[in-house]
């Protein structure tokens, strides 16, 4: 868990690192969201079976 926790703020970091002004990076910023949000959800449930 703690593994999980530590690539969600490098991710953040490396987001923010980005010019979000630019619309390309915006896309890219909110997919990566979208895909940490996707195995956080299902690494915490498989954790809990």
């Amino acid at each position: 868990m703690g593994l999980v926790l530590c690539f969600l703020l490098m991710s953040l970091v490396f987001i923010h690192s980005f010019d979000l002004s630019r619309p390309w990076c915006k896309k890219i910023a909110i997919r990566l969201l979208l895909y940490i949000q996707d195995n956080v959800t299902l690494i915490v449930f498989l954790n809990k079976n």
